[in-house]
């Protein structure tokens, strides 16, 4: 399996947000592993930053953090709506706005998954935010 069928498959959920020709052709031009790559790489960086860069006790409040996810779904949603679009436009495809729209929400929240994630892999390691966020598991 390559990246770009891994990268599809998480992006499309397993087959839930499958959009018919709009993904044949991300799947084709490779675009699934580049913004699955990109997406990803940006998660692992604002976690990091978050934990280790900034690390400060004035910012290290769930809040803070919850700032943190929404710049990453914010970029996740813009990469995953401007790369399509001017790949596509490049090669003379044309697609509806809401194509590129759907695909960039799916991104982002996609993105989301990977940035809550990297947070468990990191948030134990010497950090003034290692008890932040409290999600799902209580104390973790």
């Amino acid at each position: 399996m390559d990246l770009n069928e891994f990268y599809s498959i998480i992006f499309e959920w397993g087959g839930l947000t499958y959009r018919g020709v709009f993904s044949d052709d991300l799947f084709t031009e490779g675009l699934y592993a580049s913004i699955g790559l990109i997406t990803t790489i940006i998660s692992l960086f604002l976690v990091i930053a978050f934990y280790f860069i900034i690390n400060r006790p004035s910012f290290s409040r769930w809040q803070h953090w919850l700032i943190m996810l929404l710049i990453n779904f914010v970029i996740a949603f813009l990469i995953g709506l401007i790369v399509p679009q001017n790949i596509f436009y490049g090669l003379g495809i044309d697609y509806d706005i809401m194509e590129y729209i759907t695909f960039g929400l799916i991104t982002a929240i996609t993105t989301t998954a990977f940035f809550i994630l990297w947070t468990y892999c990191f948030k134990w390691w010497k950090s003034h935010a290692k008890g932040t966020p409290k999600l799902f598991f209580g104390k973790f």
